[in-house]
């Protein structure tokens, strides 16, 4: 028989079960959003040598998504948590370019079109079509007609 180095399968399994049972997983508040959803990092996350890991508790489970700046910073596209300032600058950003687009829609013309369209007229037809062959398999010629 082979001498064993070091500590067996069945103590492995042991020891890593019993670590991530009594691993530590505090949440730090880092955050809240104008809903109320608060966001927190577990406090041993930094430590390992895995990535950040990073939640928020949902107020109202039916209601909207986290901000996007939230959502980019629980997914770690970005490192800081946003500001309160930064999400309203960001949705005044949004409204002014709603309204611009509005006016642009406004202004541009409409332009009915029946028939066929710019694209239809370059391009070929898929399939040829000719009196002799069948338009349905099976069919007979009298069918067709």
């Amino acid at each position: 028989m082979s001498k064993r180095i070091g500590p067996s399968v069945w103590a492995r399994l042991w020891n890593n079960m019993s670590r991530m049972i009594t691993k530590e997983t505090e949440k730090i508040v880092v955050g809240q959003d104008a809903v109320g959803n608060q966001y927190y990092e577990y406090k041993g996350s930094r430590s390992d040598r895995t990535n950040i890991r990073r939640g928020y508790n949902q107020i109202d489970p039916n209601g909207m998504k986290p901000a996007i700046e939230w959502e980019a910073w629980l997914k770690g596209t970005r490192r800081f948590p946003p500001s309160d300032e930064e999400i309203q600058i960001n949705r005044l950003r949004q409204q002014k370019q709603l309204e611009q687009d509005s006016v642009t829609e406004k202004r541009a013309p409409k332009i009915e079109s029946s028939g066929k369209g710019a694209g239809d007229i370059d391009r070929p037809k898929q399939y040829p079509t000719y009196d002799d062959m069948e338009h349905s398999p099976g069919a007979k010629k009298s069918d067709n007609n």
